[in-house]
């Protein structure tokens, strides 16, 4: 129990640690502006600042609005998110509510209303609700583990879940990440109780937590309920088993389908397919398995023993294949539990949600689980202290060996504080007429948003039109992708011959000159004015390399998002085109990206503002193109 307390105590550690070192994300930002549309109105809407919250691939035409192409298949025509579960986003709204956070409103003309210093409160508040359901999380964990084969494999699934990069991650991101893994542990608990008790107060609990992991994460109450049909031999050996279970069902039902009928959840027809009807051949089926190759060949050893202890038994020593062979069944129920969710989320899973992190997210409780396990009946011989120890070396060692051992990584969340206080910065500097609209690349425009107060919407949706045409000022934050500031030896060995390689203030300055030039050329490929941007002197050979580094990374990036099902075919040369191909992936992306991006025409007279700090640049139009046209002297 010290451990088990110790690991807990050291996971949350991380978790506070690492929620502290970086800014929200756009995604996190979406969730957090859905938490403040609920302060406003009690629901999840569509909109936020007069504006509908675009967060999805586009594909259903908004026939006959002057401004928006298209409508984010999100939301339901009741105006209410049904993409995402309203549980996580509720639990946001109260935090919110409780560090003084408001929804904004909109001003003529229009300001930033939150400055730099505003930062860490409003990136805290949506996330702490993450950490203490992480916390929950692990405690649960080892409840289960120790409930399926002793405190030594609870302590071993709670070990990897507490330290492993990845779950860190989700632990305190403001998503659905961690109330989905607390939600399905606490779930698992409860169908063992149910299993192993069957009490009436235990077949309504179970009820309710299946109504509350529906109402976190859909996908993952759907994979379990399938998990809790697998043991209905187990569970008809139970008095009344049948009037318990309806009552149960009941209680999910009841928790259930009123919110489907009022939400709209089954009218909405999301036009977008489903991501396997992309595949290309059977390889995409397995894409996932061979991307991560060392998980696959662990569960592909564990899956022969448990095989060997059923069958061969004498092949192994006493020692391991008696306990594996007493917990044949649950190694059974963990191994088909992480096959259904594969499958399903294969054959599920719309193209737009078809990424590996949120299958990672469905897998990680019955992976920990089944190793917790595994592991406490390798050491089953020893002393359960010794063999405590043991398998939390285990553990650990898997975890380091592997690369994932949080105490070693830094987190995958790479919104810099810095940069949006760069650009919170910037805009609270300028002054803006009345009309000026603000646009940004997709998602990050939900990220402006909610750290400035600022209306920003995407540009993915809006016609090209409406830019045109519009009389007003348009403010675009275009967020750079393809360079980067040369760092570490390079800049050093190029600094040392004239004397600079300690002087932090003149490497500074070069990188961002370097930067600047990168992005000059790239502003320039696209027709776009811009301030010239001389290369720094002695540095033109830092810059040539810098160049070929900028087109590597761009190159293996692309290669390696393209290679997904659902950008595959995305006609992108440059990274920040691969995903804005993404929102236009069914609606014809070549017309819409690249040179036949629809701002383009507006941003090639604009003013110009290179911001390295932020890896971004605003660009401010005050005319119509007609008007900069006629101005100009030649016509459309």
């Amino acid at each position: 129990m010290l451990a088990a307390a110790l690991i807990i105590l050291a996971g949350m550690g991380l978790r506070i640690a690492w929620m502290n070192d970086s800014a929200l994300w756009c995604d996190e930002a979406e969730s957090s502006i859905n938490a403040l549309t609920i302060l406003e109105t009690g629901l999840p809407g569509w909109k936020y600042l007069d504006l509908p919250v675009y967060e999805n691939t586009l594909t259903e035409p908004w026939d006959g609005h002057p401004e928006y192409e298209f409508r984010d298949s999100s939301y339901s025509p009741q105006g209410v998110t049904v993409y995402h579960g309203w549980l996580p986003i509720y639990a946001m709204a109260a935090s919110q509510w409780l560090f003084g956070l408001s929804p904004d409103g909109l001003h003529s003309p229009p300001r930033v209303l939150h400055g730099v210093d505003e930062i860490n409160i409003r990136t805290m508040a949506p996330r702490l609700p993450s950490l203490l359901f992480a916390l929950g999380t692990m405690i649960f964990i080892y409840l289960v583990g120790s409930q399926l084969a002793g405190r030594t494999a609870g302590l071993g699934a709670l070990t990897l879940m507490a330290f492993n990069a990845k779950t860190v991650d989700f632990g305190f991101q403001a998503r659905y990440y961690s109330m989905t893994l607390f939600m399905t542990a606490f779930a698992a608990w409860c169908l063992i109780r149910v299993v192993r008790r069957g009490r009436w107060t235990d077949f309504i609990l179970f009820g309710v937590s299946e109504a509350l992991l529906f109402h976190t994460h859909q996908f993952s109450a759907l994979v379990f309920a399938v998990v809790a049909a697998a043991l209905t031999p187990a569970i008809v050996k139970k008095s009344m088993w049948l009037r318990k279970s309806l009552v149960g069902g009941g209680c999910a039902a009841l928790l259930i389908l009123p919110w489907v009928w009022f939400s709209g959840f089954l009218s909405t027809a999301s036009s977008v397919p489903k991501v396997f009807k992309l595949f290309d051949s059977s390889a995409d089926w397995f894409y996932y398995s061979l991307d991560r190759p060392v998980p696959l060949v662990l569960i592909a050893i564990l899956t022969v023993v448990v095989v060997v202890t059923r069958w061969r038994p004498a092949w192994l020593p006493t020692a391991i294949s008696l306990p594996v062979r007493r917990h044949g069944g649950i190694y059974a129920l963990l191994l088909l539990w992480m096959i259904i969710a594969y499958l399903a989320f294969h054959i599920i899973v719309p193209a737009a949600s078809f990424f590996f992190e949120r299958l990672s997210l469905v897998l990680w409780t019955p992976y920990v689980l089944i190793f917790g396990v595994f592991f406490a009946d390798l050491f089953r011989k020893f002393p359960i202290r010794l063999a405590s120890i043991l398998v939390i070396v285990a553990m650990l060692s898997l975890l380091a060996g592997r690369g994932r051992l949080a105490f070693f990584e830094a987190t995958s969340v790479s919104s810099s504080r810095q940069a949006i206080s760069r650009i919170v910065s910037e805009l609270r500097s300028m002054t803006f007429d009345t009309g000026t609209k603000f646009y940004a690349t997709p998602n990050e425009h939900l990220t402006y948003t909610y750290y400035t107060g600022l209306p920003v919407q995407s540009v993915a949706p809006i016609r090209a039109e409406f830019f045109d045409t519009y009389r007003h000022p348009i403010v675009f934050i275009e967020r750079q992708m393809e360079s980067y500031f040369p760092v570490g030896s390079e800049l050093t060995g190029a600094l040392r011959p004239l004397g600079l390689s300690d002087n932090r203030e003149a490497s500074w300055q070069i990188s961002q000159s370097i930067w600047g030039k990168l992005v000059a050329d790239d502003l320039r490929t696209r027709g776009i004015d811009h301030p010239e941007v001389p290369t720094p002197p002695g540095m033109q050979t830092l810059l040539a390399k810098t160049q070929r580094w900028a087109e590597k990374y761009r190159n293996e990036y692309l290669y390696d998002m393209k290679s997904s099902p659902v950008l595959r075919g995305v006609p992108a040369t440059r990274i920040k085109d691969v995903w804005m191909g993404f929102f236009y992936r069914f609606v014809d992306p070549a017309s819409r990206i690249g040179h036949n991006l629809q701002i383009l025409p507006r941003l090639r007279d604009a003013e110009v503002l290179m911001l390295p700090v932020a890896d971004a640049v605003i660009f401010i139009s005050p005319h119509p193109v007609k008007k900069i046209n006629e101005q100009a002297g030649y016509s459309d």
